[in-house]
């Protein structure tokens, strides 16, 4: 049980070093979080991309994993 705990705490650790580590890339490549952030073009571009990722689940996904949520976990039951 233990080494189950240190194994979330790893990847915890894992996680914040890979985040320092990309914002340091970033630094390095001269790009600034701040402006990518307000940038309006960037916000556009991501909003296109979420309203096509919201519409191909409520159009596709959604009843494919419905259908095999309750498949898997019905005869598990």
């Amino acid at each position: 049980m233990r080494f189950h705990s240190s194994s979330k705490s790893s990847g915890f650790i894992q996680l914040i070093v890979i985040i320092i580590l990309f914002v340091v890339i970033l630094s390095l490549l001269g790009v600034s979080i701040s402006s990518l952030i307000n940038d309006k073009t960037l916000q556009e571009n991501f909003l296109f991309l979420w309203s096509g990722i919201v519409w191909f689940w409520n159009t596709y996904a959604h009843t494919f994993f419905v259908f095999l949520w309750h498949t898997v976990v019905s005869n598990n039951n």
